[in-house]
C-alpha cells in the first residue's frame, strides 16, 4: 500500500509541475486607414481648327476698278506778287493737307502706278508750281515754296519754261536734285506760248514748241517729261501734235475732274488759289468731290 501511495504522490507532483497550456494568440491585423490617392486632373488641350489647304493652282482674285477715275484735287501756284503771297498760302495749305491726312503725289507717280487713283481715291493731292525759267535764277518766293514742301516731305510738279539753249547752273542743279528725289519736272513749253492760239495759226508749231522744251529738260535732268503744263491753261482742239511729242498728261485749268485711265493721252484740270487756303480747299472739295 505504501508503494501505491508513493506512486500517487509522484503523479500528483508531476501534474502540479506541468505548465498550463496558454491560448493561442491570433494576431489582430489592424486595417490602416489610408487616404485614397487623388485622381490626377486631366489637362485638356483644345483641338485646333483644321488648316484648310488651298490648292497651289488656285487663282488670285485681283480687284477690278473702273477705268474712269477721279482726278486728284490739284492746286495751281505761281510766284508771289504784290497782290498774292504764295508762300503764306502754301504754308496754310500744307497745314490743311496734313490735317486731312492726304498723300501728295505727282502725275509721274500715277503713270508708274495707275491703280493708285482707284485704291487711294479721296486721299490724294497734287501741287503744281508754274513759270520756272530754266535760263534764269529761280524766283526767291518759289525757292521758299520748294523749301516748305521739302520740309513737309511733299513732292510737287514744276512747270519749266526753257526758252534758249542756256540753262542757269544753279537752276539746273536744283531741278536735277529735285527730279532725283521724286519731284516731277514738267514742260511748260519752250516760250510759254498759248498753244490754242498757236494751233489756229500754224498747228505743226505746237509739236516744235513742246518737243523743244522736252529736249532741254531731259538734257538737264536726265528724264524726259511726260507732263505738259498748258500755258494759260489753254488746250488745243486737236491734240495730235502734243501726242506726237509723247506727252501723257496735259494739265489745264477747266474741266478735267475725271479721266480715262486706259488712254495713252490724258487731259486733267486744276484749281487756282482763292482768297485763302481754307476757302480754296472748300472749292477743291466741291469741284473734285473728295
Amino acid at each position: 500500500m505504501k508503494w501505491l501511495s508513493l506512486v500517487l504522490l509522484i503523479l500528483i507532483s508531476l501534474s502540479a509541475c506541468t505548465p498550463t497550456p496558454q491560448a493561442t494568440l491570433v494576431p489582430v491585423i489592424e486595417t490602416a486607414t489610408t487616404t485614397p490617392s487623388p485622381i490626377p486632373s486631366l489637362t485638356l488641350t483644345p483641338t485646333s481648327s483644321p488648316t484648310l489647304l488651298v490648292p497651289a493652282n488656285t487663282p488670285t482674285i485681283t480687284p477690278t476698278f473702273s477705268p474712269i477715275r477721279s482726278t486728284p484735287p490739284t492746286i495751281m501756284l505761281h510766284r508771289s506778287n504784290n497782290d498774292f503771297d504764295s508762300v503764306q498760302f502754301l504754308k496754310d495749305m500744307i497745314a490743311i493737307i496734313k490735317q486731312n491726312d492726304l498723300k501728295v503725289i505727282t502725275y509721274q507717280d500715277i503713270y508708274k502706278d495707275p491703280a493708285i487713283t482707284a485704291v487711294e481715291k479721296g486721299h490724294l493731292f497734287i501741287i503744281t508750281i508754274d513759270d520756272i525759267y530754266l535760263r534764269y535764277p529761280i524766283h526767291p518766293s518759289i525757292l521758299e515754296m520748294i523749301q516748305l514742301l521739302r520740309e513737309a516731305g511733299y513732292p510737287a510738279v514744276l512747270g519749266i519754261i526753257t526758252e534758249s539753249e542756256y540753262a542757269y547752273p544753279e537752276t539746273a542743279t536744283l531741278l536735277k536734285e529735285l527730279s532725283d528725289s521724286g519731284w516731277e519736272i514738267a514742260s511748260h513749253t519752250n516760250t510759254h506760248a498759248n498753244l490754242g492760239q498757236m494751233e489756229k495759226r500754224k498747228p505743226r508749231y505746237v509739236f516744235i514748241e513742246v518737243s523743244a522744251s522736252m529736249d532741254k529738260i531731259e538734257k538737264v535732268t536726265g528724264i524726259r517729261p511726260i507732263t505738259l503744263i498748258l500755258p494759260e491753261g489753254q488746250m488745243v482742239d486737236d491734240a495730235k501734235f502734243i501726242k506726237r511729242a509723247k506727252i501723257v498728261w496735259a494739265v489745264g485749268i477747266n474741266e478735267g475732274i475725271t479721266y480715262n485711265s486706259q488712254r495713252d493721252f490724258i487731259y486733267v484740270g486744276r484749281q487756282g488759289p482763292s482768297v485763302n487756303a481754307e476757302q480754296t480747299f472748300k472749292i477743291l472739295r466741291m469741284r473734285f468731290g473728295f
